[in-house]
């Protein structure tokens, strides 16, 4: 019997057999590490979501089963995800497609056999095709295990597993014995400290291959007075993956080890202030090496291994102000990260005068990848009244980024600068009117520090105006309007010694409304409308003066009427425009360089039987009509489906 038969069979007799039992109350346990159940996990969905949109194909489509059967919890997780691009057949062979899925299946079943003690059973399954990358993304993995979860006293969990794993990758076939050993603490108070920890050893002996992982984290969390507490966070993790490359008899293994802590602490001032410390250290280590299978002694053969070392330092402090009545507010951060980056290359464990001289080579090119950057943050921002109906909010902030290479071949040191400052206020005019208005602001500069490079040196600006109003005449009727003016110059340290360096400007306006009108409870229109001009060119920064290059109008226009027969269920059709103009700039002169149109008819019908159970389907036609004159119709559509039961 095929494993997607099996696997297949598998979920229909358990879709079965939990539709027939939905209404009973209960939850699997789940593995130690996973989410715990909540509101919206826990519960039986069902969902499909189709898209089509000219020549490109998405499905994704989720099931999940978590249920109680005469004691014996079920839990059912099945997602298929599909991309197709079909090809357009004047460019390449007739009926061409690039195609990509994959299939995840996950089965948990745990039976009660005593107070402390119950019996687990997981199948895990992934399959995945893809002709769109080398050597055909083609690949599964399956995996069955069986053990037991023992509850030794309330506060520790231990779930020893055993099992068999099937892979085929590349067309090779490897399957061996699996291990699966995990432990969890749910809680414990030891001093006024409350106490968390949790541990996994997994591992896969695939003859030849091997895979293995470790993970452990341990917690403690103190709290005093108020919102002040202290919390302390371990981590360790160790991964280690195997995979065929290049051919069938070279396998590649990549072994990662990663050790994370970190402190947070929060202080509560008073009833209005909060401050926080943070400071965090990880190091990662990870050695990637090829091995042959079939031993090859030829020097031209050697592949040299190579490691990256990584060590990460953060540390911040943020102070939080909020009024009594919460309509002001203060919030400050300052932080400082810390990041080196080693890298070195392997030499194998035989080798000849041929192999070391390979190796100084390799081992140069790999060190000239080290680099330290550092990286300081200032933001802050401040809300606050300026009346009952006025309100200010002002934010900013500033970084600077410092990245060094070692190495004399590496030519990236550079410095980086950023500020970003930005300006809003509310008004109520009424109440049936809200404005509020936006300015923005941020400038950047990136310096090189050496000479090979400085030619990229550069400061960009960017100003960008948003107002924007609501406005409410009525119950009925509601318009949304708002307004964008956005220009982003760039301009080069030394465009004046480089003639194929050039200063560019990008400048857009865009304007939008979007109207909605209930003619009656049953019946109503929306309408909506998107207009965009938008820019480029050479700019010289000292005259302030650009040479436009091209510039775009883009229009968008879409009219619908909605009826709603029965609540809950909607009919919409309409009308959509869009259109792209593109003008060559000569000087003063401007022609017109390409047109795109697209019109055509749309519909939607959406039923909601509550708040969670949707079913909603659109779809609009496009006639296009491009500057040449050559027309082409286009169906396009979407469908969501979205049940609880």
């Amino acid at each position: 019997m095929s494993f997607a038969l099996f696997r297949n069979g598998l979920l229909v007799a358990a879709l079965w057999s939990c539709s027939a039992a939905y209404a009973q109350e209960g939850s699997a346990r789940g593995e130690p590490g996973s989410p715990p159940p909540d509101s919206v996990f826990s519960r039986n969905t069902a969902s499909v979501v189709f898209e089509r949109n000219i020549n490109t194909f998405d499905w994704i489509g989720r099931v999940v089963v978590d249920t109680t059967i005469a004691g014996t919890g079920i839990r059912v997780i099945e997602q298929y995800s599909s991309n197709i691009i079909r090809i357009d057949e004047s460019n390449t062979q007739q009926g061409r497609k690039q195609q990509s899925n994959q299939q995840n299946l996950l089965v948990n079943v745990d039976v009660p056999a005593g107070a402390s003690v119950s019996g687990l059973g997981r199948w895990s399954s992934l399959v995945n095709s893809d002709n769109r990358s080398v050597g055909r993304g083609d690949k599964s993995i399956h995996s069955v295990l069986g053990g037991v979860q023992y509850t030794p006293v309330p506060e520790l969990v231990v779930q020893p597993m055993l099992g068999y794993r099937w892979e085929d990758q590349l067309g090779n076939r490897d399957h061996g014995i699996s291990y699966d050993l995990a432990a969890m603490s749910r809680g414990v108070d030891l001093e006024g400290f409350r106490l968390t920890g949790e541990g996994r050893y997994q591992r896969d002996e695939l003859d030849p291959r091997t895979l293995e992982g470790i993970t452990s984290s341990l917690g403690a969390e103190k709290r005093f007075l108020g919102l002040t507490r202290d919390s302390l966070a371990m981590s360790f993790r160790r991964y280690q993956r195997e995979y065929y490359a290049l051919s069938a008899n070279v396998i590649e293994s990549r072994d990662e080890r990663i050790f994370g802590a970190g402190n947070l602490l929060d202080y509560e001032v008073n009833n209005n202030i909060i401050a926080s410390f943070f400071g965090a250290v990880s190091e990662r280590a990870l050695k990637k090496t090829t091995r042959d299978i079939i031993p090859v002694m030829a020097d031209s053969a050697v592949r040299f291994g190579t490691t990256i070392d990584e060590f990460l330092l953060e540390a911040g402090v943020r102070t939080a102000y909020r009024s009594d009545d919460g309509r002001t507010r203060v919030d400050a951060r300052f932080s400082y990260n810390e990041r080196t980056e080693s890298h070195a290359a392997l030499l194998p464990g035989e080798t000849t005068p041929g192999i070391e001289a390979l190796f100084r080579t390799r081992n140069e090119d790999e060190r000239t990848k080290d680099n330290l950057t550092r990286r300081t943050s200032l933001f802050g921002s401040v809300a606050f009244p300026l009346s009952l109906s006025h309100a200010l909010r002002v934010s900013g902030g500033a970084s600077i980024l410092r990245y060094d290479t070692p190495s004399e071949f590496n030519v990236e040191d550079r410095d980086e600068l950023l500020a970003i400052m930005s300006l809003t206020s509310y008004h109520r005019l009424g109440p049936h009117l809200d404005v509020s208005l936006t300015l923005e602001g941020n400038i950047s500069h990136v310096v090189y520090l050496l000479s090979e490079n400085s030619a990229n040196n550069n400061i960009n600006r960017v100003l960008r105006f948003l107002p924007r109003t609501l406005y409410r005449p009525s119950s009925g009727i509601i318009t949304m309007n708002a307004f964008e003016v956005l220009a982003n110059y760039t301009v080069y340290d030394f465009e004046e010694r480089l003639s194929r360096i050039r200063s560019f400007a990008y400048r857009q306006f865009a304007w939008i409304d979007s109207t909605s009108v209930d003619i009656t409870s049953r019946v109503g229109l929306d309408f909506f409308a998107y207009l965009k001009l938008y820019e480029r060119g050479q700019l010289r920064w000292d005259e302030f003066t650009e040479r436009t290059e091209n510039s775009f109008v883009e229009k968008t226009y879409e009219v619908q009427a909605r009826f709603a027969p029965l609540k809950g269920l909607r009919f919409a059709v309409g009308l959509r425009y869009f259109s792209q103009s593109r003008f060559a700039h000569d000087g003063a002169e401007r022609r017109l360089d390409a047109f795109f149109r697209s019109v055509g008819p749309t519909c939607a019908i959406v039923w909601e039987t509550n708040s969670q159970n949707v079913v909603g389907l659109r779809g609009w036609y496009e006639n296009r009509r491009q500057t040449d004159g050559s027309r082409r119709s286009i169906a396009n559509m979407s469908l969501i489906v979205q049940l609880h039961f």
